[in-house]
């Protein structure tokens, strides 16, 4: 039997905390695929997690950093406090090394993009269930500052093109940035997802990153992305 299957025969308690229904939507979904016998609650703000909470201690919260009703990452620390043993997912669409840091401080057990797949949702959560960690899982580039840019040599061709997008690729990273999906980025620049993905991929690995985050991480520190 694969540990996906093994995992898949567990019934944890997810309390899945969002103030966007449609987000959480596909975040059950998601999470139904690897967990079909799930107990899934759903919270629409902090008040309503709180209680929660206290009424029943799910094995593992998912919570947005950005609530109506409070900072998810300022109010952790409290909620913990009162909870012991809590595992706390963070999820946002904003990434970067202060955000990150300011998560562990906080208590959290590991952090998620809002544009993360299916395979990423269940990795994060299946490490956190299992070993109440899922820092390991977090792309390099949202923990540490990008690394400086190489000098550019004169002579070198390919060197300078590393260090030049065009317009529609910058547009493509400010899109990853903001936590898009390739669909959303479909259509807000009018292109198929299959046009996205093959861009994003070709502008990756021109950079030199292990991810499209990294991309746009070496894309700002190189001054790419205005």
């Amino acid at each position: 039997m694969s540990f996906r299957d093994a995992m898949s025969r567990l019934s944890p308690r997810l309390l899945l905390v969002d103030d966007h229904a449609l987000y959480l939507t596909g975040l059950r979904l998601m999470l139904a695929e690897g967990w079909p016998q799930a107990d899934v609650v759903l919270a629409h703000d902090w008040h309503e997690a709180v209680q929660a909470v206290a009424a029943q201690p799910p094995d593992l919260v998912l919570l947005d950093v950005h609530l109506p009703d409070a900072d998810g990452l300022g109010a952790l620390p409290g909620l913990l406090e009162r909870h012991p043993g809590l595992k706390v997912l963070l999820m946002s669409a904003d990434v970067g090394p202060d955000l990150i840091r300011q998560a562990r401080a906080a208590g959290a057990c590991g952090y998620l993009h809002k544009s993360a797949g299916p395979d990423e949702v269940i990795q994060a959560v299946a490490a956190s269930l299992r070993q109440g960690d899922a820092w390991a899982l977090l792309p390099y580039a949202w923990a540490e500052p990008a690394p400086a840019a190489p000098p550019v040599v004169a002579d070198s061709a390919a060197t300078e093109e590393a260090h030049t997008l065009s317009p529609l690729q910058c547009a493509l990273l400010r899109e990853v940035r903001r936590g898009a999906s390739n669909r959303a980025i479909a259509r807000a620049l009018s292109l198929s997802e299959n046009d996205v993905r093959a861009e994003l991929s070709w502008v990756t690995e021109r950079l030199g990153a292990l991810s499209r985050e990294q991309a746009v991480a070496l894309a700002q520190a190189r001054g790419l992305l205005s």
